[in-house]
């Protein structure tokens, strides 16, 4: 027979049956493409979690400092006398209002937890190495009655007024503080009882009471921010309102009688082919939003005194001056 023939007979069986990679190539090559593909798969399952823990932290972190952005700026418009929606802030301007308001508080929450982090490390070995428990539960038990007292009256300064003066935030952190222990020292003493039972499951109410414990210390967390924030933003006006003098001068150019007060200084330019007919001295800038000017008499104070709030207008034209040093 010829050879070709033959050659091609068999190329054409190969076809027609379709060719086939020795068993011993597909043993090597198998476990190859698996690990590829199992690597390329965790990495894209571990950036997924990532996004998923990263993005709602991103918004909630947002909408905080907008809050607490607002909450002080309203507080320092409302020392002196007008409401923070004259001046239209945007919402970048919350925001950048807002670092003032959340460093403190932050650096405070990182050094409880701090703080919580290594006692729970210490209490847990303790139960672990199974001595001394007895101190545990009687110092566990102490803290469970003093965190429930602490707890009720903290609810009680929702409603009544205390007797006596308390510190400033006392009741967010008379709630959020005494829960949180409270819930800690019950967990502690419930791990010491079943400190032999390995692998135990927690029933649902207890699960259901330790998630209500975190939402009410979360709650009160943003309470006294906000509190916080809005006391800072009073301060912060009254420290202006002191140091009113160093702030920068502004004269006031207009065509018309603006009838700014008595406090201000109106005076008539009389100057030939002046542009505008009155000129008004004895003002201090406070801030420039939305193309408007708050302004404040150079004498101004809580008990007497207005603010003043001008719109960009071609017929008014302002010039400043530095305050005194």
């Amino acid at each position: 027979m010829d050879p070709g023939k033959v050659r091609r007979a068999e190329l054409r069986s190969g076809f027609s049956r379709g060719f086939r990679v020795p068993a011993s190539r597909r043993i090597r090559s198998a476990p190859a493409r698996r690990t590829a593909g199992t690597s390329g798969a965790d990495l894209s399952h571990s950036v997924l979690q990532w996004f998923a823990i990263i993005a709602p932290l991103t918004t909630i972190a947002t909408a905080l400092a907008f809050w607490f952005g607002w909450t002080m700026t309203s507080t320092r418009t409302a020392y002196f006398g007008i409401d923070q929606s004259v001046l239209e802030y945007s919402t970048v301007d919350y925001l950048l209002r807002s670092a003032d308001a959340l460093i403190v508080p932050a650096i405070f929450i990182l050094l409880i937890t701090i703080v919580c982090v290594a006692i729970h490390a210490l209490t847990a070995s303790i139960i672990r190495r199974g001595a001394g428990l007895g101190f545990v539960q009687i110092g566990a038990g102490t803290v469970l009655l003093a965190g429930i007292s602490v707890t009720a009256l903290g609810v009680w300064t929702m409603f009544e007024e205390l007797p006596f003066a308390v510190p400033f935030l006392f009741e967010s952190a008379a709630l959020g503080g005494g829960i949180a222990v409270s819930a800690y020292a019950f967990w502690v003493l419930r791990r010491v009882a079943f400190a032999g039972q390995r692998g135990r499951r927690l029933p649902m109410w207890e699960k259901l009471g330790y998630v209500s414990v975190v939402l009410l210390v979360v709650l009160a967390l943003f309470w006294a921010c906000s509190s916080y924030a809005g006391a800072l933003g009073t301060g912060r006006s009254r420290d202006y309102a002191r140091d009113l003098h160093k702030r920068p001068s502004v004269t006031v150019y207009s065509l018309h009688s603006l009838a700014l007060g008595s406090s201000v200084h109106e005076e008539k330019v009389t100057a030939p082919g002046a542009k505008y007919g009155f000129k008004y001295t004895g003002l201090k800038f406070v801030t420039l939003s939305s193309d408007k000017y708050f302004l404040l008499p150079a004498d101004w104070s809580r008990g007497r005194g207005v603010a003043i709030v001008l719109e960009e207008s071609p017929e008014y034209r302002v010039e400043f001056e530095p305050g005194e040093g």
